[in-house]
């Protein structure tokens, strides 16, 4: 059978193999470290019922082997047992042509799925079966021979089946888009609350914002039926009550009495202590402690409520209940920061920057939105773009030149940790990969400013430049999906705050992370994680990282390297300087992952997956402290005449600028990622305490030991985790 590659064939009928048997075998224990050892009888045995590929070269009427594939076939699974290239054809694709095959095969014959024994230890190989979509569906311990730690990876086939598939995907690692749904808080509302709509109530414009904060989605509201009982108890005879007649308009819940019976006691000694111990209770007490009932047993997110009383026990109520009794002003001071206009450099003569929407910039957004399809009543319904009220949505433009580049909308909301934002980029601008970047950056700043959030992301159709710059940033999702969702849990993660960490993740994603921290291996290692539709998944640990980003594993026993900054290029690499700058950001800002630059004899330090902490020198006024922590994506030689603007951009250096940093001709970029600032910079002193700060240490790039990585996490965290620049001001 003739594969895409003209010059391959794939062989697999036993007639047209048997020749190749023999080489086969010869190919098969020239590799017996990946391949194992399978006796040539056995072999045989296999290609008499078809279950050996091989792949061939056809020279006019000659056939030269490039590669085999040996499986075995049990209805209705499938088990690869083989898979080997020869040298001389290796980087042609021969492996996956023999996958691709029998990917059709077993599909063609009603198989559920292919599995894959590889071991852990072999790097490229692993990579390989992950680019074939073969999740890892467990782990297992080898032989006792080589004490090889194996993994069962499984692809599922795209065949009809009397069971659901698992919904393991490579391009949803986590399983955050399996089963999503955007739960909603559901708040009761208290009959206080309903009164203030009136418009001359001390309170109007805070029940005002909540009501817009409803309608842009952020929450829903309900009635008790107390409420109904309430205004018909205090109705005038013979007189009309609009309010009546107002309050069907929302959802109504009952009180359960038989439950009520036992909940009224515990929340009047919590609400009411002392009238409750007097035996005074009021009518009105009694009402507002049924609708704290009502919220309960309907397992609702809380209660509206300007009472005083149960205002003041709403941290005993959530302790004991897991129920929210919170004022209208709650949602009013989501509204109070004032974001301003920041600009960013490119690299280009064109500056982008970003700003809040204002009214007179919507004709440009809905022009924008109209533009990439969206229509109308979604421009104003989802994407806010049209007659919104700035107190109850985020909204932000990207401008180059006065000409609108991209857009960015999110309602404010009462679950910080569970968001969905609209973004649209006009892709025919010339900054709009930058734009992009920044409104991306922007988004996940917002959303994990002191909180883990899971960001569902909604954009226009045949948004390429979306989907692929936001994967980079540990967005996922399927295909045919125009969304994408990534988790946000900034800062660092140890053995001291792995538990209150994991229980973050979990109530952010109901993804569950183990219990305990696992020993460091390699960046490669796998972790075990349950997802949230309830099957188990296993992601290496740096895939983790990249998809919960900007976050780092501190495990012990993890690699790390203190590296000097001068501050001149620290302020602008890092961006750590908690000082606002009234000039515009320095291009690099605008990148996820940034560029270090450094002489070729630093290379061996910048290993995959190493810590990296940056130490700002004194020089020129330097803090002389540790002030930021990052993760080495990968490093590599370049000479400096071959220096592109794909290596200079993410840095702070140009070609003029090169020389500052050495006379070398040739420099080490070292590629970093998902820098966490600290908390408080781990100052020269410190260092020297810990046996890694005297002046010579801190000259070049240096390995540390893992007591003086974790005594500097120490000094420079309070409770393990970062904040955020924000924070820090």
């Amino acid at each position: 059978m003739i594969a895409k590659d003209p010059a391959i064939h794939i062989l697999d009928r036993y007639a047209d193999v048997a020749p190749f048997i023999a080489t086969v075998s010869r190919a098969a224990d020239s590799d017996r470290h990946a391949l194992g050892f399978l006796p040539s009888g056995m072999l045989k045995n296999f290609a008499l019922k078809d279950q050996l590929l091989v792949a061939v070269e056809r020279n006019g009427d000659d056939l030269s082997y490039a590669g085999h594939l040996l499986f075995e076939a049990r209805h209705p699974k499938g088990r690869v047992l083989q898979v080997f290239v020869d040298p001389s054809f290796r980087k042609r694709q021969v492996a996956t042509l023999l996958l691709n095959h029998l990917k059709r095969y077993l599909t063609d014959h009603a198989f559920i799925s292919i599995y894959a024994r590889v071991a852990e230890d072999l790097i490229a190989a692993n990579r390989f079966w992950e680019a074939q979509q073969f999740y890892i569906q467990s782990i297992t311990r080898g032989g006792d021979t080589k004490n090889r730690t194996i993994f069962i990876r499984s692809h599922e086939l795209d065949t009809p089946q009397l069971f659901a598939t698992s919904g393991f995907n490579i391009a949803d690692p986590l399983g955050l888009n399996s089963n999503y749904s955007s739960e909603i808080p559901l708040f009761l509302l208290d009959l206080n609350v309903l009164f203030d709509l009136g418009p001359r109530r001390r309170r109007n414009e805070e029940i005002l914002d909540l009501f817009r904060m409803e309608r842009a989605g952020s929450c829903r509201l309900a009635l008790s039926t107390e409420i109904t009982a309430e205004l018909t108890r205090t109705a005038s005879v013979g007189v009309t009550d609009p309010m009546q007649s107002y309050a069907r308009i929302f959802p109504s819940f009952a009180p359960i009495e038989a439950e009520w019976k036992v909940l009224a006691p515990e929340l009047a000694s919590i609400v009411f202590p002392e009238r409750h111990r007097t035996g005074t209770l009021r009518n009105n007490d009694v009402s507002d402690l049924r609708h704290l009932s009502t919220a309960i047993q309907h397992r609702l997110t809380g209660l509206i409520t300007n009472d005083s009383s149960i205002l003041d026990a709403a941290a005993r109520l959530y302790e004991k209940y897991g129920i929210h009794a919170i004022s209208p002003r709650a949602f009013k001071d989501l509204n109070t920061e004032v974001a301003k206009e920041e600009v960013f450099e490119t690299g280009t003569n064109d500056p982008l920057s970003i700003i809040p929407v204002s009214h007179d910039d919507e004709i440009e957004v809905r022009n924008l939105l109209s533009r990439l399809g969206i229509s109308d009543a979604a421009i104003v319904a989802e994407w806010a773009g049209i007659d919104s009220n700035e107190r109850v949505c985020n909204r932000y433009s990207v401008w180059s030149q006065n000409v609108l580049t991209g857009y960015l909308a999110w309602p404010k909301t009462m679950q910080p940790n569970n968001l969905v934002a609209h973004v649209a980029v006009d892709e025919k601008q010339p900054g709009s990969s930058n734009a992009v970047r920044l409104l991306l950056g922007h988004l996940i700043d917002q959303a994990a400013t002191g909180h883990t959030s899971q960001i569902r992301l909604v954009f226009p159709p045949e948004q390429a430049l979306i989907r692929e710059l936001a994967s980079a940033l540990g967005f996922a999702g399927l295909e045919d999906q125009t969304s994408l969702t990534k988790l946000a849990l900034r800062g660092i993660v140890t053995v001291s705050n792995w538990a209150q960490r994991m229980d973050e993740i979990f109530l952010a994603s109901r993804m569950r992370l183990p219990d305990m921290p696992p020993a460091y291996l390699s960046v490669d290692q796998q972790i075990r994680f349950i997802r949230p539709d309830g099957n188990v998944g296993h992601i290496s640990l740096m895939s983790l990282e990249t998809s919960l980003s900007p976050t780092l594993f501190c495990l012990p026993g993890r690699p790390a390297i203190v590296t000097p900054l001068q501050r001149v290029f620290a302020e602008h690499l890092l961006a750590h300087s908690p000082q606002k700058s009234l000039l515009p950001h320095a291009r690099a800002k605008l990148y996820k992952e940034r560029h270090y630059l450094s002489s070729p004899n630093t290379l061996k330090r910048f290993r995959r997956g190493n810590l990296i902490l940056f130490y700002e020198s004194e020089k020129n006024r330097g803090q002389g402290a540790i002030v930021a922590i990052a993760r080495v994506q990968h490093a590599y030689l370049k000479s400096q005449e071959a220096m592109e603007n794909t290596d200079l951009d993410p840095s702070v250096l140009d070609s003029a600028g090169l020389e500052a940093i050495g006379r070398s001709l040739v420099k080490t970029v070292a590629a970093f990622d998902n820098i966490v600032y600290f908390e408080r910079p781990v100052p020269r002193s410190t260092l020297q305490r810990l046996g890694c700060g005297s002046p010579t240490d801190l000259l070049t790039t240096r390995a540390i030991d893992d007591i003086q990585l974790q005594g500097i996490l120490a000094e420079g965290f309070t409770d393990g985790t970062s904040r955020t620049r924000a924070d820090l001001t």
